[in-house]
C-alpha cells in the first residue's frame, strides 16, 4: 500500500522563498501561503503535518501562527524560518513547542534535516498517543470483564443464600432492582447506586450464620430463635467488611432491619443515624416480603403492599425514602440502561 507523502504548509511573504522551499521539499505535498492569516485558514481547512513559517509576516507573524496551529493540533510539526533571528524570539518559539528555528539564509541540507526531525517527532507522538489509547481501551475492557466476573460471583452468592428460604426465590434480585430504582429517585450518584446495588443484593448474606432450623421454621420463632435471627445483619456486615469490593455496600447489610423510630435492630438506630442504604433496603425488603407468598400467609396485592408501606412512613420507614419508593413503584421500577451496576443477567457488567 502506497503511503501518502507528508503534507507541508509553507508560510512566507516572499514568493522567492516559497518557490525555493517548494523545490527543496519536492518529496512532500507542499502548499503555500503568503502570510500567517492565509496559512492559518489553510491549516484549519485542510490541516498539515508540518508548517514552515517565516517569523515576520503581514497580518499574522510566525509566533502567533505557531500558537494558533498548536492550539488546533498539538501534534503538528512547526519550524520557524527568519532572517532577523534573536535569542528572545528563538526562546519564545521553543516555549511554544516549535520543533526548530532556522536562520536565513539556510542551506538545502539544513532544511531537509530539520523537516525530517520534525516529522519523525510528530510520527512518534502520534504513535505513542495511539498506543496509549489502545492501552486505555484494553485496560477498560479488562476492568469491565473483572467487574462482570465479580457481579456474577455476587449473584451466585446471593442466590445461594436466597435458596435457603424456599419461599423467597428471586428475592434478593428483586430487592436490588427496587433499591436501585428508589436510589435514582433520590438522586444518588452512580457510585452511590453501585454501592447500594451491591448492598441490596447481599443484604441477607448474614443468614449464612443462621441455622436452617431457625431460617426454615414455618411458624413463629421462639425468643431465643428470634435472637439468633437478629444476629444476621452484624454477621453480614463482617462478611462485607472483609472485601474492598463489597465494603461500600455494608450500610445496606448492617442497617436494613433498623427502624426510623429507633425500634429496629441490631443497634436501635434512629432517623438519619441509619445509613441511606439501610433506609432504602428496609423499605424495598419489606415490600417484597409483603407481595411474596409465605407458608403462614398468602401474598398481598401490590396495592395493599404499597398502602402498608405508606402507612409505615415516619415510624418504621424514612418518609422521604417511602415517597421515592412510591414514585419508583408507580414507574414500574425501571432498570436504567446507563447504570453500570445493574448489568442484565449474562452480560459482562
Amino acid at each position: 500500500m502506497t503511503v501518502a507523502a507528508p503534507r507541508v504548509l509553507v508560510a512566507d511573504d516572499d514568493p522567492a522563498i516559497r518557490k525555493a522551499l517548494g523545490i527543496i521539499l519536492a518529496q512532500y505535498q507542499v502548499r503555500e501561503a503568503g502570510d500567517g492569516a492565509e496559512a492559518l485558514r489553510a491549516f484549519e481547512a485542510e490541516g498539515a503535518d508540518l508548517v514552515l513559517s517565516d517569523l515576520q509576516m503581514p497580518a499574522m507573524g510566525g509566533l502567533e501562527l505557531l500558537r494558533r496551529v498548536k492550539a488546533a493540533d498539538p501534534t503538528a510539526a512547526f519550524i520557524i524560518l527568519t532572517g532577523a533571528g534573536t535569542v528572545e524570539n528563538a526562546v519564545q518559539a521553543l516555549r511554544l513547542q516549535a520543533d526548530d528555528y532556522l536562520v536565513k539564509p539556510f542551506n538545502v541540507d539544513e532544511v531537509l534535516l530539520a523537516c525530517e526531525r520534525a516529522l519523525e517527532h510528530r510520527r512518534l507522538v502520534l504513535e505513542n498517543r495511539g498506543y496509549q489509547q489502545h492501552l486505555e481501551a484494553r485496560v477498560a475492557e479488562q476492568a469491565r470483564q473483572i467487574e462482570g466476573l465479580l457481579v456474577d460471583a455476587l449473584r451466585s452468592l446471593a442466590t445461594a443464600i436466597d435458596t435457603r428460604d424456599d419461599y423467597t426465590g428471586g428475592h434478593v434480585e428483586r430487592v436490588a432492582r427496587y433499591a436501585a430504582a428508589t436510589g435514582r429517585e433520590l438522586g444518588m450518584a452512580p457510585g452511590e447506586l453501585r454501592a447500594l446495588w451491591i448492598g441490596a443484593l447481599l443484604h441477607d448474606v448474614g443468614k449464612i450464620g443462621v441455622s436452617d432450623l431457625v431460617l426454615k421454621k414455618p411458624g413463629a420463632l421462639t425468643d431465643d430463635e428470634y435472637q439468633e435471627m437478629k444476629r444476621h445483619p452484624e454477621i453480614g456486615a463482617k462478611v462485607m467488611a472483609s472485601s474492598s469490593f463489597l465494603r461500600p455496600g455494608i450500610g445496606a447489610v448492617l442497617h436494613h432491619q433498623e427502624h426510623w423510630d429507633g425500634t429496629g435492630y441490631p443497634a436501635g438506630l434512629h432517623g438519619e443515624e441509619i445509613s441511606l442504604q439501610g433506609r432504602i433496603v428496609a423499605v424495598v425488603d419489606c415490600y417484597d416480603a409483603i407481595v411474596t407468598s409465605r407458608p403462614y400467609r398468602p401474598a398481598a396485592t401490590d396495592q395493599d403492599a404499597l398502602a402498608e408501606i405508606r402507612a409505615c412512613a415516619g415510624t418504621q420507614f424514612d418518609p422521604a425514602v417511602v415517597d421515592a419508593f412510591l414514585r419508583a413503584a408507580h414507574a414500574g421500577f425501571p432498570a436504567d440502561p446507563d447504570t453500570p451496576v445493574l448489568p442484565e443477567r449474562g452480560e459482562a457488567g
